[in-house]
């Protein structure tokens, strides 16, 4: 008997040891559903019963984790149904709270592949679409206010590099529809505009304003420009505007970038008559009524009216991932991520945004395979660590198709803004943008296997790659990438069609450029002042010049790099004379002893060339010899580009 009941108990203790195991397989990464068409808050969140919001979704997962404090050991799944959300009034907001653990995070995902978009926008039903014979034969009107649709934002001036996009914004078959404005944008795309022929003072101007008599009450009117050089746009109000002079007076609010200049080129946008043209659009903000000339039947589209700032906004959250969910139409930008950790956001479309599609700021995160176009400023922005420590964030920007951004503010709003300390950004594709492909600086950062095309085609003095302005800024790799076509290709007045590939402007320097090819680009590489850069093994065809080197510190520039000056301020902002820059970067302890204004120790070696307009250098081997600077072995070989 004793021996009987120890083989029971034995069994006992192994059934019990199973059904434990098995037990907590089930309950290991508890899984909930989200239905946006039959789902129900107040359901329990199974697949038979799911719940109607994903902020539901969330608030039942911060009781499973108890506020991310005691994570299952494989995490929690949102699973999303297919359909259409309105995020509107209701956007996801994850906190510290809504954290997952190491190895354990919390996923928000499509559910089977099925297509799931998250909107930030109303749609406006056909049937809201009159007639409006009033304003022209092909017109249509929307009582936006008689929808419950009241705020619509405003204009923005803008400084340099700053968006100033906080509007509502109409979007027909998930296109972005342009402002009335004149003269309007070409068949083509190109953008066309007027040109200032007289400065009156530094707020008037006068220009040819063939037919601007019939414009008549100009108090919605702005004007949009380059006003001083050809990297700088803003928007400004206008004040007044005299038909009969043709002198427009810009509003003090709103000044202009810098000075207005004879010849700088502008467009008229924001009236009423200027609705002329499919794609065109006006919003009346004193009545809330929506005018717009659709490019096809109204009855068979989908019209967008942008209304909510974000969708996903995380700050202090940890160990979250997003797969999957579409996302569109946020006044500004639609994912925006602060001070996380081991965010993932993968395979899905983010477009047609106000500022930009992502914005991650903080360690161990990646960015996939996303797709992202149409927004008004930039793309995406992914940066972190800690510059002084030399922390690295270990996060991946990787895989993702950018194009068509900038549609609103034009420079420097880059495809991919970067910033902080050992990053990586691998594998995107960056096309058609006005400006810079990719922006920013930062430390130990790695450029490798992007294509960059059809950049900087209506700007000078501006680069592909654009960086500048730092000698703490170092570290960083450019290889194996494509440059092709990154040229001005529109008109532009102030200053002559300069553009680079890579610009390391204003003496930037560290930089090791390598097994990239150029194709079809004004200046491949371009050195502008700076010390230390490596540009070896790469490939330049069909360009103007390959690369460029130039000493500005010894003249225009002497002042910031000298004692006292603002690079020494940078490394002073380090304490680069002791570690961790003192032993990460020991070029860098004594260079007010080592000819600091001068373009030194700079290698351009073992490069090929084919097909140059001009030559392979600009600057001749006395002053390369004479700045310390070494080019060697660069030879004219042609192979194919492909």
């Amino acid at each position: 008997a004793p021996f009987t009941s120890t083989i029971a108990m034995k069994l006992l203790h192994l059934i019990f040891l199973l059904a434990t195991i098995l037990w907590r397989e089930s309950i290991a990464r508890p899984q909930f559903f989200v239905d946006g068409e039959k789902g129900n808050d107040a359901n329990l969140g199974s697949l038979t019963e799911p719940f109607k919001t994903i902020t539901r979704a969330r608030d039942v997962v911060r009781i499973v984790t108890q506020n991310g404090t005691k994570v299952p050991f494989d995490g929690v799944v949102v699973n999303v149904r297919g359909g259409i959300y309105d995020m509107t009034s209701l956007p996801l907001e994850l906190g510290k709270e809504d954290s997952g653990a190491r190895g354990s995070p919390v996923d928000y995902t499509a559910w089977n592949n099925e297509t799931v978009v998250l909107l930030a926008g109303k749609l406006l039903p056909p049937t809201a679409f009159k007639r409006a014979p009033e304003v022209g034969p092909e017109i249509y009107k929307v009582d936006l206010k008689g929808l419950g649709l009241t705020d619509y934002g405003d204009l923005g001036s803008g400084e340099l590099g700053d968006c100033a996009n906080d509007k509502m914004e109409l979007f027909f078959n998930n296109e972005p529809m342009i402002l009335a404005r004149e003269p309007d944008i070409s068949a083509d795309g190109m953008w066309q505009w007027m040109q200032i022929e007289k400065v009156v003072n530094s707020s008037a101007f006068t220009f040819n304003c063939k037919n601007a008599g019939e414009w008549g009450n100009v108090s919605t009117l702005w004007v949009h420009g380059y006003w001083k050089f050809d990297w700088a746009d803003n928007y400004v109000h206008v004040a007044s505007f005299d038909a009969s002079t043709c002198t427009v007076s810009t509003d003090p609010k709103t000044p202009v970038l810098y000075e207005l200049t004879k010849d700088a080129r502008f467009y008229a946008l924001n009236l009423l008559h200027f609705l002329d043209s499919p794609y065109e659009y006006f919003i009346d903000r004193s009545q809330g009524m929506l005018y717009f000339y659709p490019p096809s039947s109204v009855e068979n589209g989908k019209a967008v009216v942008s209304v909510g700032q974000y969708i996903v906004n995380g700050s202090g959250v940890s160990h979250v991932t997003i797969q999957g969910l579409h996302m569109f139409y946020a006044r500004g930008t639609a994912i925006q991520f602060h001070d996380v950790d081991d965010i993932v956001l993968s395979d899905f479309e983010v477009a047609n945004n106000g500022a930009t599609s992502v914005t991650v700021y903080g360690i161990n995160s990646e960015v996939g395979r996303l797709t992202v176009f149409g927004n008004g400023c930039g793309g995406v922005h992914l940066s972190g660590g800690d510059q002084k420590t030399l922390t690295r964030g270990n996060n991946t920007l990787g895989g993702c198709n950018i194009t068509n951004w900038s549609r609103w503010k034009r420079t420097y709003q880059p495809g991919i803004s970067w910033g902080g300390v050992g990053n990586t950004y691998i594998g995107n594709v960056l096309s058609y943008g006005p400006h810079s492909g990719i922006l920013g600086g930062g430390n130990d950062c790695a450029f490798t296997h992007n294509s960059l095309s059809n950049l900087c085609y209506e700007a000078t003095d501006s680069g592909g790659f654009y960086t500048g302005r730092s000698w703490i800024d170092r570290g960083n790799v450019i290889a194996y990438n494509v440059f092709k076509s990154i040229k001005a290709t529109e008109n532009v007045v102030l200053g002559a069609k300069s553009v680079q590939a890579i610009y390391l402007d204003d003496q930037m320097s560290g930089y090791d450029i390598y097994g990239n090819m150029f194709v079809d680009c004004h200046c491949g590489s371009f050195i502008g002042g700076g010390r230390r850069n490596t540009v070896h093994l790469n490939r330049y065809y069909n360009c103007t010049v390959a690369v460029h080197i130039d000493n500005r510190g010894m003249n225009w520039q002497n002042a910031d790099c000298k004692k006292g000056g603002m690079f020494d301020q940078q490394l002073q902002s380090v304490n680069y004379q002791h570690p961790p820059w003192s032993t990460h970067y020991p070029e860098l302890v004594n260079i007010f002893n080592d000819h600091p204004c001068l373009p030194a120790y700079n290698i351009v070696e073992d490069n090929e060339y084919c097909n140059l307009t001009e030559k392979f250098i600009d600057a001749s081997s006395q002053q390369t010899e004479e700045w310390m600077s070494t080019v060697t072995d660069n030879l004219e070989i042609c192979r194919p580009t492909q």
